[in-house]
């Protein structure tokens, strides 16, 4: 036995153990409160921290009080403890208090019930139970159970995790039962058998019950999740999922509900023979209910004639999984393809002047080259945005000046410079560029570019004005910053501007939960740092929507907008749910779904770090059902400045999952899906270096077919399945009021329309064009070609590929923009601009007669043009 000094030192030292473990939770807890509060929002944390601390509190404390009762019951067991100590030659023997072994049980029931709450319901299940409580009925019934949809979306997930959860406590139950038995020798093995005692055994027994219990209730709950993981055709609920599985399941349920009275009948009455008659019965009968019943039905009487069977099912598998993915809202037209040649200029430069030129690739290394100006700058990503008058929009890529520590040389690197430093804790600036244009050397036009002046264009919108520059939030700013006011006059506090979303450190206790945070002394050591300094953390935007909303999915691509003069970021968010009926499951960004909608906007401020969120549909019902349990977080679309409004933008994630979709389920005909006839896919084209990539959607300012309005558009083509030629082409509006449609433009089947992989062949493969690729590439440039747009006209496609020339240097060359190819699927042109290399694909040109156009080389002309 360790003798008083030794006993006082374990006991500090698990004191001080249990102050350093609590008191990080509690810094943390306490700087996070700091954290909400400073955005407003301290509703919202209060809500998520009380729900869960309740979940918790509860699941914990019936958790201990199932294990405590196990342990007395274990406890009735032992005789008297005694305990031996040794003085010399005498020995004295005394006996532990009741009290104390009670309160040992009770100890471990405590510590087992707070283990078990933490690792048994999950990180999201405070979340679920508030959904679960505040849910929106949907107004919609399954066709099987007739029970509505919230049941799916918010009230099983919760039923099942209670489910699983008193699963794994009777689990451990058990094992702590067994260990309680082995201890005080009620279980053991005596003479090479072993020996169970009568009190030991009928403990085990009805223990034993409780579980078969709980497992009939999971049996229950699995009648309703044939509805979320049928086996029917494409993976949907199908005729054997309904006419095996499901009475199968409810049979099952009802075995084990028998089988629980006959395990304690048996207990009770000390007759063992109906226990072990129903436990056998209930091993066969998962056996046969699981797999023998329905494998029999879908050989005997589904397989036979399998799309009589299921074409019931396969119709409510169509309906729901459009419901689930926004597609039933969706518009679909059909494009009239005819061979009547390409307009001249003169009247499709109205339509297509604004046609984006400059990809995005490109763009990012010509920023990073020439606009990063300091090795501690970097513009971690571009996007395209429109600006300008509503009436006649310009489309721009814009990309934001972040700060990169990795940047700085590394004597520079010191705590002061990446955490006080206001020349090196934020980003500075914005570089915009009109998409349409190309300049005679084949660089990008800056509209807004430079620092300290940051230098906007006289003719670019007056909106692109960037007064105030600085960016403390941004997509990979990281750690945490220190702002004070005397170093930057920015966030002094003076009339008319704004204060950071930060926690000003006025308290020691604030300095000491922030330093313990962190795992940073200099927090409460450093002499620069006052009252009036600010603190500010979760920075990049992924890290600070996700600790605000959780449960909101948030697109990995926002983007910036200039607004006001400063850099505001605009967020996707998306609601989900894996627990939709009847729809097919898609992954999104590793995240497997059955249900999705863009139902939320986040507008970031990235010199203030406010955030405020939007409603985008409010008739989302999983949307209403956050906004009723969280009343303070998301506001009515309605009170986004108007400014703001005009630059809301067709998420592309959003699209590419309703595109995924719809390669199988354009289908309405269940027939037709059932064969598989007309399967889509997307196209795969060649990216940079050659590279194969599959085709992602993009934005452009253009019209809709038959439609003289420009509007900014996000298009997605689609083709045959393990074919080249063009089936559709899915278009999504940006522009209010038309926000959020979508128009489905369907090409027709008996005409073999080229998709973008056999264009860029054609462009590529072209005799004049490609021995002019070969010599640059000879002469030492690199030769890149862009993405292909696909633009629909009255009744033809036109197809435009940009191409960019970059030296050989080590490093990364700088692309130029130098030519345009444009097709209409049969033949090719490129020349210097878009105008000239259409007018040269309208040239007459006799079928295998000679190239027409100026030499390859000659600037401005057209290069070549031939008919394929």
């Amino acid at each position: 036995m360790l003798r008083r000094p030794g006993r006082l030192s374990l006991l500090v030292g698990a004191a001080l153990v249990g102050l350093f473990v609590a008191g990080r939770a509690a810094a943390g807890l306490y700087t996070d409160a700091l954290w909400f509060s400073s955005l407003g929002y301290s509703s919202v944390f209060w809500r998520q921290v009380g729900t869960g601390l309740v979940v918790r509190l509860i699941a914990g404390g019936v958790a201990a009080g199932v294990v405590f009762l196990n342990l007395w019951i274990v406890g009735r067991q032992i005789g008297p403890v005694r305990l031996r100590r040794r003085y010399g030659n005498l020995e004295i023997s005394e006996q532990i208090p009741a009290a104390y072994i009670t309160a040992g049980m009770a100890i471990a029931a405590v510590l087992s019930g707070w283990w078990l709450s933490g690792i048994g319901l999950g990180a999201d299940f405070p979340i679920e139970v508030l959904a679960w409580l505040g849910q929106v009925p949907w107004g919609l019934q399954d066709p099987l159970f007739d029970l509505d949809l919230s049941f799916y979306v918010f009230s099983l997930p919760v039923y099942n995790g209670l489910a699983d959860y008193f699963l794994l406590l009777l689990l451990w139950s058990i094992v702590i039962v067994v260990l309680g038995y082995v201890v005080v020798g009620a279980v053991r093995w005596r003479q090479g058998r072993l020996e169970v005692s009568d009190a030991a055994h009928l403990h085990f027994v009805v223990l034993l019950a409780v579980v078969v219990l709980l497992v009939g209730v999971r049996y229950c709950l699995g009648c309703y999740g044939l509805l979320l993981d049928g086996n029917g055709v494409g993976g949907a609920l199908g005729y054997t999922d309904v006419q095996a599985r499901l009475p199968a399941r409810r049979a099952m349920a009802l075995l084990c509900l028998v089988a629980t009275g006959a395990l304690l009948y048996g207990a009770w009455r000390r007759a063992w023979v109906p226990a072990f008659l129903t436990l056998g019965a209930l091993v066969l009968g998962a056996v046969g209910a699981g797999y023998l019943y329905p494998g029999l039905v879908q050989k005997l009487r589904v397989e036979p004639n399998q799309f009589a069977r299921e074409a019931p099912y396969i119709r409510w598998n169509l309906e729901f999984t459009r419901r689930a993915y926004g597609l039933d809202r969706m518009e679909r037209r059909a494009f009239t393809f005819r061979r009547t040649g390409i307009p001249p200029w003169r009247e499709l430069a109205p339509l297509l002047a604004k046609l984006p030129l400059w990809d995005l690739a490109p763009l990012d290394t010509v920023y990073n080259q020439l606009q990063a100006l300091q090795g501690y700058y970097h513009f971690p990503d571009v996007d395209y945005d429109r600006y300008g008058p509503p009436s006649d929009p310009v489309q721009v890529a814009i990309a934001v000046r972040e700060f990169k520590p990795e940047g700085l040389p590394e004597t520079a690197r010191r705590w002061q410079s990446l955490h006080l430093n206001p020349t090196y804790i934020r980003g500075m600036g914005a570089v915009v560029t009109p998409v349409a244009q190309i300049t005679a050397q084949g660089e990008p036009d800056l509209w807004v570019e430079n620092l300290n002046p940051v230098r906007r264009d006289p003719v670019s919108p007056a909106e692109l004005e960037l007064t105030e520059p600085r960016i403390y939030f941004g997509e990979t700013m990281r750690g945490y910053v220190v702002l004070i006011p005397a170093r930057d006059t920015a966030f002094a506090g003076t009339p008319g501007q704004d204060l950071p979303a930060g926690i000003r450190l006025s308290s020691f206790l604030r300095r000491l939960s922030f330093a313990w945070r962190f795992g940073d002394k200099n927090l409460l050591l450093s002499g620069d740092i006052s009252g009036d300094s600010y603190l500010i953390f979760r920075r990049s935007l992924a890290e600070r929507l996700a600790a605000l909303a959780p449960f909101i999915l948030w697109d990995p691509d926002p983007y910036p907008v200039i607004h006001r003069g400063r850099v505001v970021w605009i967020v996707d968010g998306y609601t989900t749910s894996a627990s939709f009926p009847l729809a097919r499951a898609i992954d999104v960004e590793e995240v497997r779904l059955r249900y999705l909608r863009n139902s939320v906007k986040a507008a970031v401020d990235a010199v203030t770090g406010a955030v405020t969120l939007y409603a985008v549909d409010s008739s989302d019902p999983v949307l209403e059902t956050y906004r009723r349990v969280f009343r303070d977080l998301v506001r009515p679309i309605e009170e986004l400045a108007p400014e703001l409004h005009r630059h809301l933008r067709y998420p592309a994630l959003y699209l590419t999952a309703q595109a995924e979709v719809l390669k199988e389920y354009h289908l309405e005909r269940p027939e037709a899906f059932y064969a598989g006839q007309d399967v889509w896919q997307f196209p795969e084209v060649r990216g940079r270096q050659g590279a194969s990539r599959s085709y992602s959607p993009m934005y452009a300012l253009m019209p809709l077919p038959g439609e003289k309005k420009v509007e900014f558009l996000l298009l997605m083509p689609f083709i045959a399945r393990e074919r080249q030629n063009m089936t559709a082409l899915l278009v999504a509006r940006n522009d209010p009021p038309h926000y959020g449609e979508l128009i489905l433009l369907e090409l027709p089947r008996d005409q073999l329309v080229p998709g973008p992989n056999q264009v860029q062949t054609l462009i590529e493969q072209d005799p004049v064009i490609s021995p002019q690729l070969s010599l640059w590439r000879q002469s030492g440039s690199n030769v890149e070609l862009g993405s292909l747009r696909v633009i629909p006209l009255e009744s033809e496609l036109l197809y435009v590929e940009p191409l960019f020339l970059s030296a050989h240097v080590k490093g990364s060359p700088i692309p130029e923009l130098r030519r345009v190819a444009v097709s209409d699927g049969r033949t090719v042109a490129m020349a210097s601009a878009l105008g000239e290399a259409i007018e040269a694909l309208r040239a007459p040109v006799a079928v295998g007669g000679p190239v027409v156009g100026s030499e390859m080389g000659g600037a401005g002309g057209a290069d070549a043009r031939r008919v394929a």
